[in-house]
């Protein structure tokens, strides 16, 4: 079975989890970035999606200014999934994940993931879904730190990403647990990052641990010890509700 599967080609075409059935699209005009099909799913209060909405939306790249780096922790052991969230001066935030692209009857796991069993999606979304699923739906510890990034890098962080989006929109890819996966395809964007620091330390195979990197290379604000920068970056749920349109505000305590 396992030979099989290395005999399998990436396609679109599959029977997909509702919230993996549509992919996203990118397109830059001038000082406007388009985004067809961000996903705002609504959920129950039992976790389940309530409404599997999706929007286009037009984002005016003069007022990007800042970036957010995510880490929810679904399992010990550094076991988590990290995204990027974009911020812009009017409030709205553009959220990044890049996800195991799963079919319907599919559970995601790190072995699996090994052995083409996904292929690779960018999932772009508001933060009440990128976040609000995983701190009020699932329960999960999630951490957001603000980026030391200056704004010209955002912008060019924010480019390539979308090239990304387009380009597995037209080519799918296979998701793989070490080499492609959630932390390591933000990584390979970044040119501070060389192949070694992405695949030779355990903090970036193990995301859950990869906010100590950025600490460590300045990504990071460093005029305070790594344990109380992590404490502060810890998301709670009870400042908000899940479908609360100030999410994004009040999830980071404004």
């Amino acid at each position: 079975m396992v030979g099989f599967n290395y005999l399998k080609t990436p396609s679109h075409e599959r029977n997909w989890k509702v919230e993996y059935e549509v992919l996203p699209e990118a397109e830059f005009i001038g000082e406007k970035l388009t985004v067809k099909n961000v996903r705002a799913f609504t959920y129950s209060s039992e976790g389940q999606i309530e409404s599997a909405t999706y929007q286009d939306r037009i984002y005016n790249l003069t007022g990007l200014k800042e970036i957010w780096y995510g880490i929810s922790h679904f399992h010990p052991y550094g076991l988590a999934h990290t995204f990027l969230s974009f911020g812009f001066d009017n409030g709205e935030y553009l959220a990044v994940s890049i996800e195991a692209r799963q079919e319907k009857g599919e559970a995601y796991h790190p072995v699996t993931g090994l052995m083409r069993n996904y292929e690779l999606m960018f999932v772009l979304a508001d933060e009440r879904d990128v976040i609000g699923v995983r701190t009020h739906r699932r329960t999960e510890k999630v951490y957001l730190y603000r980026l030391k990034v200056e704004r010209e890098n955002i912008r060019r962080m924010l480019e390539l990403m979308m090239q990304r989006v387009n380009s597995l929109y037209e080519i799918p890819e296979f998701y793989n647990t070490l080499t492609d996966n959630c932390t390591t395809s933000i990584l390979k964007l970044v040119e501070d990052f060389s192949w070694t620091d992405i695949y030779l330390d355990y903090r970036v195979l193990l995301p859950g641990y990869s906010d100590q990197v950025a600490y460590e290379m300045g990504f990071l604000p460093t005029d305070v010890p790594f344990t109380d920068l992590q404490k502060r970056a810890l998301l709670n749920p009870a400042r908000t509700q899940i479908n609360d349109p100030s999410f994004s505000k009040r999830i980071r305590g404004y």
